[in-house]
C-alpha cells in the first residue's frame, strides 16, 4: 500500500515537473496554448509519430526539441534536417549516409542522419517540401526502421522516433500530387496544431517579456520594459512572420535601447515603425459598428474560410486549429453557407 502511495506521489510530482517544464517553453496562457501544452505533454508519454502543422514563424522546431526532451528519449541524440533546405540531389546521402568510393566525391564514410539519430528523434522540418522519390524511401524505412546507405552491401537499422512539421496543407499536397497519402497516414499517428500569433495575441505580453529577459542575458545588461503604448500596439499587429518576427522586432529594439530605460516605437527602425504602423492604421474601424450580431457573424465567415483555405479543405484540420470540435466546425460552416 505504501509503496502504491510512493509510486502516485512520484508520478503527480513527475506530471507537475512536466507541466512546468511545458510552460518555460510553450511561452503562454491562451487556451489554444493550454491545449498545446497538454497534447506535447502526452505526447511525451508515447513513441508514435509526430506531426507538427503550423505556419512559418510560429515555433514548429521548438514544440518538437521540447517534445524530445520530455519523452524518454530525452537523453539520446535529437537530429534534424530541414526538407527544403537541402537539394534534391544531397538528400539521401544526408540522411542515409554512404560508404567511402560510393560516387567520386565520397572520399571517406559518411554516417547519415537517420544512423545518427539511433535511440533518439529524428526531425524532419518542412517534410511537405521532400521530394516524392526520397518519400518513398522515408516510408519504407519507417516501417521496417532499416535503411542502405549508398554504396554499402548490407541494410543498417536504426531505432528512431519520427517528429515531422510543415507550414503545408499535406492534403492538398496530396491532391496536388505532391505528397505520398501513405506517408501522410504514416506521419500523422499524432498531430499538433502550432497555433499562429496572431490568435493568440494575449500570449503577446509574456512572449515579450521571455524575449526582453533573453536579449538582457545576452547582451549583458540591465533589464529595459516596454513602453505601454508600444505593447499595445504590438499587440494590435497582425505578424505574418508569427513569434520569430516579434522576437527579431525586439532584439533590434533592445539593442537600440539603453540599460534601465523603455523600448518605444522610437526603438525600432523606420521601415520597421511603418510597417507596425501602416496595418495598424488599416484595421477595421470599429466605431462604425452598428450591427453587433452581424459585425460577429462576418468575422466568424471570414475565419471559417480562411482557416478552410489554410488547411486545403480538411475540416478536422481546421477544427483542431481552432479548438473546437468538428461537429461545431461542420455547424458553424452550415449556418454561414459556406461550402469548401
Amino acid at each position: 500500500m505504501l509503496s502504491a502511495s510512493v509510486k502516485r506521489a512520484r508520478d503527480e510530482a513527475h506530471h507537475q515537473a512536466l507541466i512546468k517544464r511545458m510552460q518555460d517553453v510553450l511561452i503562454g496562457q491562451s487556451p489554444c496554448m493550454r491545449v498545446l501544452q497538454q497534447k506535447v505533454g502526452q505526447a511525451a508519454e508515447h513513441t508514435l509519430s509526430v506531426l507538427i502543422l503550423g505556419e512559418t514563424g510560429t515555433g514548429k522546431d521548438v514544440v518538437a526539441r521540447l517534445l524530445h526532451q520530455c519523452s524518454i528519449r530525452g537523453d539520446a541524440p535529437f537530429v534534424a534536417i530541414n526538407c527544403a533546405a537541402i537539394p534534391e540531389s544531397l538528400i539521401e546521402s544526408e540522411l542515409f549516409g554512404y560508404q567511402k568510393g560510393a560516387f567520386s566525391d565520397a572520399l571517406s564514410d559518411k554516417v547519415g542522419l537517420v544512423a545518427q539519430a539511433n535511440g533518439g528523434t529524428l526531425f524532419l522540418d518542412e517534410v511537405g517540401d521532400m521530394p516524392l522519390a526520397m518519400q518513398a524511401k522515408l516510408l519504407r524505412v519507417l516501417e521496417t526502421r532499416c535503411f542502405r546507405p549508398l554504396g554499402a552491401a548490407q541494410e543498417v537499422h536504426s531505432d528512431f522516433r519520427l517528429i515531422a512539421a510543415t507550414h503545408h496543407s499535406l492534403k492538398k499536397r496530396i491532391s496536388d500530387g505532391a505528397f505520398r497519402q501513405d506517408l501522410y497516414h504514416r506521419l500523422c499517428q499524432c498531430v499538433l496544431h502550432v497555433a499562429p500569433l496572431r490568435e493568440r495575441a494575449e500570449d503577446i505580453p509574456l512572449l515579450c517579456r521571455h524575449f526582453i529577459a533573453l536579449c538582457c542575458r545576452r547582451d549583458r545588461k540591465a533589464s529595459v520594459t516596454l513602453e505601454p503604448s508600444f505593447l499595445r500596439q504590438l499587440m494590435q499587429y497582425g505578424f505574418p512572420g508569427n513569434v520569430r518576427e516579434l522576437r527579431n522586432l525586439l532584439e533590434v529594439a533592445c539593442a537600440h535601447t539603453l540599460s534601465d530605460q523603455q523600448i518605444t516605437m522610437q526603438s525600432l527602425p523606420p521601415e520597421a515603425q511603418k510597417r507596425l504602423t501602416s496595418e495598424r492604421d488599416q484595421g477595421e474601424d470599429f466605431q462604425h459598428i452598428a450591427d453587433l450580431r452581424l459585425a460577429v457573424r462576418v468575422r466568424e465567415a471570414a475565419i471559417l474560410q480562411a482557416r478552410l483555405r489554410q488547411f486545403g479543405g480538411d475540416r478536422q484540420a481546421a477544427a483542431d486549429s481552432l479548438n473546437i470540435p468538428k461537429r461545431t466546425f461542420n455547424r458553424k460552416c452550415l449556418r454561414q453557407g459556406i461550402r469548401y
